[in-house]
C-alpha cells in the first residue's frame, strides 16, 4: 500500500469515526411521565328499604310512629374520608328537628372494623334514618361534607328516600273544637 492509498484509508474511517459520532443515540431517556393526581373518595349510598313504609311504633320512646330504614355509606376508591358536617332534608328542606351531628348518627356496620370519625378507605359506617314524627312527608335526604385523605374537600349526598303513605289506621286523628249556644265546648275526633 502506498502512502496516499493509506492516507485515504485513515480519511475514510475517520470520516465514518465521526459521522458515527454526530448520529443521534438510539439509547434516549424516555421522559418520566408526570406522578398521576391523588385519588379521590368516592361513595356508594344504600338504603335497607326505599320507598320506606310509615310505622306506627317502634321509632323512639318518645315519638313511636315515623318512617326509618337503615342507612350505609361505602367508600369505594381505597381513599379515607372525615365527615365535617351532616345535614338531613325533609321533602327537600334542611330539617331543624333533624340537627345532630354526624358522629352521632353513624357508626360501625354489623361485622366492620370502624374508627370513629372516620370512613376508611374501602370501609363503610351504617345506622337508621329518617324520621320519628306525627308530621306528614314524604321524602328524606342527607348529606355528610367533609375531606378526604387527599385533601380534596367533598359532599356526598344520598338518594332521595320515598316515605310510604299512612293508612288509614295509622292516621293521627285530627282534633277539633265545636261550641254551641246550648251547652259547654265538645271535643269531636274524626
Amino acid at each position: 500500500m502506498d502512502v496516499k492509498s493509506a492516507i485515504r484509508v485513515i480519511a475514510t474511517i475517520t470520516t465514518a469515526l465521526l459521522l458515527a459520532a454526530c448520529q443521534k443515540s438510539d439509547t434516549t431517556p424516555t421522559p418520566t411521565p408526570p406522578p398521576a393526581p391523588p385519588s379521590t373518595a368516592t361513595f356508594a349510598v344504600t338504603f335497607g328499604e326505599n320507598p320506606v313504609p310509615f310505622r306506627s311504633t317502634g321509632c323512639n320512646g318518645s315519638m313511636p310512629q315515623g318512617w326509618y330504614t337503615t342507612a350505609r355509606i361505602q367508600e369505594t376508591a381505597g381513599v379515607a374520608f372525615t365527615p365535617g358536617t351532616l345535614t338531613q332534608k325533609l321533602d327537600g328542606v334542611v330539617a331543624s328537628v333533624l340537627t345532630e351531628s354526624f358522629a352521632s348518627r353513624f357508626g360501625a356496620c354489623s361485622g366492620s372494623a370502624f374508627t370513629p370519625g372516620v370512613i376508611a378507605g374501602n370501609g363503610a359506617v351504617c345506622d337508621v334514618v329518617g324520621v320519628c314524627t306525627a308530621e306528614t312527608y314524604r321524602t328524606y335526604q342527607f348529606e355528610v361534607a367533609g375531606t378526604d385523605a387527599s385533601g380534596h374537600a367533598l359532599t356526598i349526598s344520598s338518594p332521595l328516600l320515598q316515605f310510604g303513605a299512612r293508612t288509614t289506621a295509622q292516621s293521627i286523628p285530627f282534633v277539633s273544637v265545636t261550641t254551641t249556644s246550648s251547652g259547654p265546648a265538645r271535643m269531636n275526633a274524626r
